[in-house]
């Protein structure tokens, strides 16, 4: 099989961009228009400096391809969003690293009523660059879950949630897979009318192939709405602990934290902010400690051009006996380049960059990259 050469990839970038400019019709529209079918296409290239994120990882050129298939229902009171994709991406000198990629989605979404919500259903295939282990790692995820919100009287509500997760590696030789069992509690209290006050319960089950179960317990408060003039968001923080059964036996306690804010500068400036602290389970059956933040900021000189700016960072603690006292601190920060010439092209030229300090010397590592996405609708 002939790989994609830059000259090649040039070309489908042109392929794209004229299939975009025809004038053929952009969706398929059906029953009046309630039901519309999609088809997209997008092509990457991209240069990764460290493909496999660790202190000896080699760069290499990437081109993926990809295609999906979108389904949208509005009608009645469930609203269906449909995706089937299909990526694929080859690598220039690392050829054993390439992959093929499907992915499948269901959303089911009510809005109207007294009770909405919704379930979405999904499984994909993933071959990523895994920061804790340190090599490259192709999985298959799947993923399942319940959102419900129901008024209970005029100034309170329940929201409730139930999830589904399992990580399946291709390689257990090393790695262990990790299913996770969910389910939340949230009452909402309307302070004003503009924010609520809530307050909340999550238990989270995480069995991994290491015969290992770690029952996640979190206690949490918050505010949700307008935190701010011209800052809206949910701000939500409390305690939590860990405890583990099984192949370990370790207890560990920490706050905790979920935070997403977004201030509306003006009419071409926003800023988005998070900040997350949670316990997480890595691919070596290791228990984490991680404290996440970003900010992010983007910037419309036109309706059809933009730029988007971040910077983050975090430390994970790397927990009991597996974790041997390993401690890594990032930092990372992205800037991109937008153009949407109208619904059916788009394009993007970014660069990241991401460094992490570990008291593992396989962990600590540099990583730049640089890719041009380009994107067509049908």
């Amino acid at each position: 099989m002939r790989r994609c050469s830059p000259p090649c990839t040039a070309a489908a970038v042109a392929a794209l961009f004229l299939a975009a400019t025809s004038p053929a019709p952009a969706l398929v529209r059906m029953n009046d228009g309630k039901d519309q079918l999609f088809v997209n296409a997008s092509l990457t290239a991209a240069w990764d400096s460290n493909i496999f994120a660790s202190a000896e990882g080699d760069g290499d050129f990437i081109t993926t391809y990809g295609l999906s298939l979108d389904y949208q229902r509005r009608a009645g009171l469930i609203g269906v969003n449909a995706t089937a994709a299909f990526d694929v991406g080859r690598f220039d000198e690392f050829n054993g690293e390439d992959f093929a990629n499907p992915n499948l989605r269901l959303e089911l979404t009510k809005d109207a009523g007294r009770t909405t919500g919704s379930f979405t259903l999904g499984a994909q295939r993933e071959s990523r660059a895994d920061s804790a282990v340190n090599i490259r790692t192709e999985s298959w995820n799947y993923d399942a879950a319940l959102n419900l919100k129901y008024p209970v009287i005029e100034r309170y509500s329940l929201s409730g949630n139930v999830g589904y997760g399992l990580r399946d590696y291709q390689d257990n030789s090393f790695l262990v897979d990790l299913e996770t069992y969910s389910t939340a509690m949230d009452l909402f209290y309307v302070y004003t009318s503009q924010r609520d006050l809530l307050g909340g319960y999550r238990l989270r089950v995480s069995e991994t192939s290491a015969d290992t179960t770690f029952y996640d317990h979190a206690f949490t408060l918050g505010l949700s709405g307008k935190i701010l003039p011209k800052l809206n968001g949910t701000i939500r923080g409390g305690y939590q602990f860990r405890e583990a059964q099984g192949g370990l036996s370790d207890a560990y306690q920490s706050w905790t934290s979920a935070v997403s804010a977004t201030w509306s500068v003006n009419k071409r400036l926003t800023v988005t902010g998070q900040l997350s602290k949670d316990f997480s389970t890595t691919a070596s059956n290791t228990s984490v400690d991680t404290f996440t933040g970003n900010v992010e900021a983007q910037y419309a000189f036109s309706a059809k051009t933009s730029v988007t700016a971040s910077v983050g960072g975090g430390i994970n603690e790397f927990l009991g006996e597996l974790g041997a006292g390993r401690e890594d601190t990032f930092f990372t920060y992205n800037v991109a380049f937008n153009y949407t010439m109208n619904e059916r092209f788009r394009c993007s030229l970014g660069y990241t960059y991401f460094h992490n300090w570990s008291t593992l010397s396989t962990s600590d590592f540099e990583r730049h990259s640089v890719s041009l996405n380009v994107t067509s609708r049908f």
